[in-house]
């Protein structure tokens, strides 16, 4: 008799120490993250997250005739902005616009053989998007990354502040920027679960 009991007891608490490591009579809803970085076109609206930042972009942008490390910075207005493009101790100034980036150069140091940032010369390139890490992000507020493709050039990140809704709304420090799609999270989203 006293065996059955033992047995009994060791049984029931077997079984609950089961239950407890699968999951039994857990209520906390699973976990859902972003399923993908999200990609936005440089626009008036997007380009709010770049205006008064410095793009740098290691290998140059082959759109606008660099090979080495350039730095490129908006200032201004989105609806307006200037921009400063600098390669080899050499910089360009002038005015963008969208449809893709337009780049109009008023004035320029750059030797004639950078035909494309001589004064007058206007350089449509394309894509010209904001690549944004929101993969395994949660819904909420959180620290990201930011990076600007022109042409086949990308450029180094730069830290964003992001909050995706539970629906998935993508927002930049306040500024509209796309949606994504939220994924309960599984150790192949790489956020755990």
């Amino acid at each position: 008799m006293r065996f059955n009991k033992i047995s009994l007891a060791a049984s029931v608490f077997s079984c609950s120490i089961l239950l407890t490591a699968c999951g039994g009579g857990d209520d906390t809803p699973p976990k859902t993250v972003a399923s993908a970085d999200t990609t936005a076109a440089v626009t008036s609206t997007t380009a709010q997250v770049m205006v008064d930042k410095s793009f740098s972009f290691d290998s140059g942008v082959s759109a606008l005739g660099t090979t080495s490390a350039t730095t490129l910075a908006l200032s201004g207005s989105s609806t307006a902005p200037t921009f400063s493009i600098s390669s080899g101790g050499n910089t360009a100034t002038g005015n963008m616009t969208y449809g893709s980036c337009i780049f109009k150069i008023t004035q320029s140091n750059y030797p004639a053989t950078f035909t494309k940032l001589q004064v007058g010369a206007t350089t449509e390139v394309k894509p010209c998007d904001l690549k944004l890490a929101t993969a395994g992000l949660t819904a909420g507020s959180t620290n990201s990354f930011v990076k600007w493709i022109l042409g086949n050039a990308s450029s180094i990140s730069q830290g964003v502040t992001v909050t995706i809704s539970e629906s998935g709304v993508v927002t930049v420090s306040g500024t509209p920027f796309g949606t994504v799609t939220l994924v309960i999270a599984t150790g192949a989203t790489g956020a755990g679960g």
